[in-house]
């Protein structure tokens, strides 16, 4: 079915005739050529996200890139053999750091697993073995 907006408006005759016939050929032999695709159904809404669940997840997210961050700066020490006399000191704020973003990053954990979205967690977890 050609669309409405190619339907001329006013009678054509002459060359341009036979052009619109030609068109009107090429557009039913396209239209054998590529059925229309059927019509989806609409997909139900998804289901509302719980901002508590959210911000459990943010804050893990959180908690786990200061933890590794923390880390690095604290791995980045190890090489650091310079006799001034604030190495070491410098070596326990590190370690300090990553033990505090450490435990944040337990207990943000422990949040998450406790929200529904980790205990979803689990449960799709416990489908599959552990090896």
């Amino acid at each position: 079915m050609p669309s409405v907006a190619i339907a001329p408006a006013a009678p054509v005759v002459g060359a341009a005739a036979s052009k619109l016939a030609a068109l009107h050929a090429t557009l039913a032999r396209l239209e054998v050529m590529f059925p229309p695709r059927p019509q989806v159904a609409p997909q139900p809404a998804p289901a509302p996200v719980c901002p508590v669940t959210v911000a459990a997840r943010h804050a893990l997210a959180r908690a786990h890139s200061a933890f590794f961050d923390a880390r690095a700066a604290k791995y980045a020490l190890r090489d650091d053999y310079r006799t001034q006399p604030g190495r070491f000191a410098r070596l326990r704020a590190a370690i300090l750091r990553c033990r505090e973003a450490q435990a944040t990053y337990k207990s943000a954990a422990a949040a998450f697993h406790a929200s529904p979205a980790g205990a979803a967690l689990q449960a799709a977890r416990a489908c599959y073995p552990r090896f």
